[in-house]
């Protein structure tokens, strides 16, 4: 059997076999629409609130505050949007960071075209987005910050409860794209305290195409699709019950997730240690930051990353050049250009991401086949 290893967490995990148990089962007896009155519609609306009330217990946040999306851009798109059409009358300026996701970027490019100003915030020297930073772009106008928690290239975490904290203080909607926060750091919504909130779960073992926005109570927010009802008129179209389940059973599964974090923790020390001893020219990014365990950013100067990633790939090991959502041509990353960085070392960078079913000596292996790829190649 041909080898295969997969250092592609980041972009997406493998479906857990209790989840893809779960999402068979509702497969064998699944007939009703939740929204329609009758009996099988109904007993569908019972799983629906029961999946709902098990992932609000596992984000600490009110059942009534999710609305199930397709996804983590999903998520991002319509916290945003949603937002500014409830508040638009109030301010048109709008805070992001240069870190953030495309489906954050692309959503604010578009409201810059029709009126909305941006400010975007440049990390500092450490890939660091600071309260201060957000502090200083804020203005009278300012209505909306939306700043990543965990950065899906780099895995560098930001504060993203001062941030939410001086936005607060100055009567700013915080919305907080958690996506790959989410499993992979402590993360309670209460004491994060932003008004929206994005997570996916094909992040944490669950199945793909469904994805959850938190919006505080109280939070303005005007649906961005019409022709429906579902989701308290915030998210029409029949949900996606399949998904819901598989997302709530992978949100019990969380309740391992300390156990998760030290043993990627572990994989992410021997790995990097590993690369260091053996390839002293390797640079870590964002090694003396605070960061999830589970990414770990390495360029090797000297080498494309297109064409260490396609020797990995011939090699059967599976990794990624930044986010999987513009992983279709590779080009060069916006988060490490925002971040100053040399282009020999933006240009030679290759995200590492691991969880629960990687081996250590899966990690010793691809640890050899990069040396064997940069003698090659250098």
């Amino acid at each position: 059997m041909e080898k295969r290893i997969y250092l592609d967490y980041a972009a997406t995990t493998p479906l857990a076999e209790e989840v893809n148990r779960a999402v068979y089962a509702f497969g064998q007896k699944d007939t009703g629409n939740p929204s329609s009155p009758h009996r099988f519609g109904q007993q569908a609306k019972i799983l629906l609130e029961e999946a709902r009330d098990i992932i609000a217990a596992g984000l600490n946040c009110k059942p009534g505050e999710i609305i199930f999306t397709s996804g983590g851009t999903e998520s991002n798109n319509a916290a945003i949007t949603g937002t500014l059409n409830a508040v638009d009358s109030i301010g048109k300026h709008i805070i992001l960071s240069a870190l953030e996701h495309p489906s954050v970027l692309e959503t604010a490019a578009y409201l810059e075209r029709i009126g909305f100003e941006i400010s975007l915030i440049q990390p500092d020297a450490n890939g660091l987005i600071t309260p201060v930073q957000v502090g200083k772009s804020i203005r009278p106008d300012t209505v909306l910050a939306s700043i990543m928690y965990v950065n899906n290239e780099t895995g560098i975490v930001h504060d993203s409860a001062g941030i939410a904290e001086i936005c607060h203080k100055n009567n700013i909607i915080v919305h907080c794209d958690a996506v790959q926060a989410f499993g992979k750091i402590p993360l309670d919504t209460a004491k994060l305290n932003a008004d929206l909130l994005s997570v996916s779960a094909h992040k944490v073992y669950g199945p793909k195409g469904i994805g959850a926005l938190i919006i505080k109570k109280g939070t303005p927010f005007s649906g961005i699709h019409f022709g429906g009802g579902q989701e308290a008129n915030r998210r029409p179209g029949t949900e996606n019950l399949a998904g819901v389940i598989g997302f709530a059973e992978a949100v019990k599964l969380l309740e391992q997730s300390k156990k998760d974090m030290a043993y990627a923790g572990n994989l992410q020390r021997l790995f990097e240690s590993a690369i260091k001893q053996e390839i002293p020219s390797a640079v870590i990014i964002g090694e003396q930051m605070k960061r999830t365990s589970f990414i770990s950013a390495i360029a090797f100067p000297g080498i494309h990353n297109e064409n260490m990633l396609l020797n990995l790939d011939l090699a059967g090991i599976a990794v990624s050049v930044g986010s999987a959502c513009s992983s279709g041509s590779i080009k060069q990353s916006h988060v490490l250009k925002a971040m100053a960085l040399p282009d020999e070392i933006i240009n030679s960078t290759i995200r590492f991401s691991y969880g629960r079913y990687t081996k250590p000596k899966e990690l010793d292996e691809t640890v050899n086949t990069i040396k064997q790829i940069i003698k090659r190649l250098a």
